[in-house]
């Protein structure tokens, strides 16, 4: 399961307001909900983006990373 999978099912999980995540931190909505919100998930976040998101939710990155890489 790759990070954006796992950082959408945090926010569904948490119930994150995908129009107030957008507004503070300046991603657009569109792009918010084509990776986080659409049961497709067919946009991976870009890390720019993901490390936004993780300021917002006030949350590690590498709680969302694949533990596999990170025993690289």
């Amino acid at each position: 399961m790759g990070a954006t999978k796992k950082l959408a099912d945090y926010v569904k999980n948490k119930a994150i307001n995908l129009s107030a995540m957008s507004k503070a931190t300046g991603i657009p909505y569109g792009s918010l909900y084509a990776s986080l919100g659409d049961k497709g998930r067919n946009r991976p976040l870009s890390v720019d983006e993901a490390l936004l998101v993780c300021i917002f939710l006030e949350v590690d990155l590498m709680d969302f990373a694949d533990k596999q890489l990170q025993a690289v």
